[in-house]
């Protein structure tokens, strides 16, 4: 009986214990507000192709729609933990389907249209989420927002700060990521 107890107990423990654990590990993938200040404080100034050739521009976007939230996330089909992620993410992105002010740039690096138009095929696309499928094939805006590798994930508020970044692959759908973004969007729509 009594090493039953110490079984329950132990399982308990370990529990316990994993998911703070997974919960410290999650935390450590996110870059701290500091950090990303520090890297890239302002929106920058970008005009992105997309998948269709016509020019589009993310200062056009602000100025003609209210954007309270703006996620500018860089991968690219010949990146394997790009295509692997993408489908968490749209999970991600499908939370925000019933609200309009909240934007997703997708932009693919060094890729193409094609390319891209196929691998959408596969995806569930959240059909009422506003997603941008664009090109930055000449690394100009890549450059200017300090991307050095794929992916790479940039949260801005309404007024065009820097609110977050993410490096390297995330597990997008996780409840944490969840919370973060909604987190986010309530602190971009106080800066107004």
């Amino acid at each position: 009986m009594i090493y039953r107890i110490l079984a329950i107990i132990f399982i308990i423990i370990s529990i316990v214990g994993y998911s703070a654990y997974q919960k410290n590990f999650l935390k450590s993938l996110l870059v701290s507000e500091d950090q990303g200040t520090a890297i890239l404080s302002k929106l920058p100034a970008s005009e992105f192709t997309t998948l269709e050739g016509k020019p589009f521009s993310v200062d056009r976007l602000y100025m003609n729609e209210t954007v309270d939230l703006l996620m500018v996330h860089y991968w690219g089909t010949w990146c394997a933990p790009c295509e692997a992620e993408l489908p968490d993410l749209l999970t991600l992105i499908k939370r925000f389907e019933g609200q309009p002010n909240v934007k997703f740039l997708l932009v693919a690096a060094n890729d193409e249209a094609i390319k891209i138009q196929k691998y959408i095929k596969t995806l569930s696309i959240p059909a009422k989420a506003s997603i941008y499928w664009l090109l930055d094939n000449n690394n100009v805006h890549r450059e200017a927002y300090g991307t050095t590798r794929v992916p790479e994930t940039y949260v801005f508020s309404s007024d065009k700060t820097t609110l977050r970044k993410f490096i390297g692959p995330q597990e997008w759908n996780k409840p944490m990521f969840f919370q973060t973004f909604d987190e986010l969007l309530q602190i971009s729509t106080r800066k107004l």
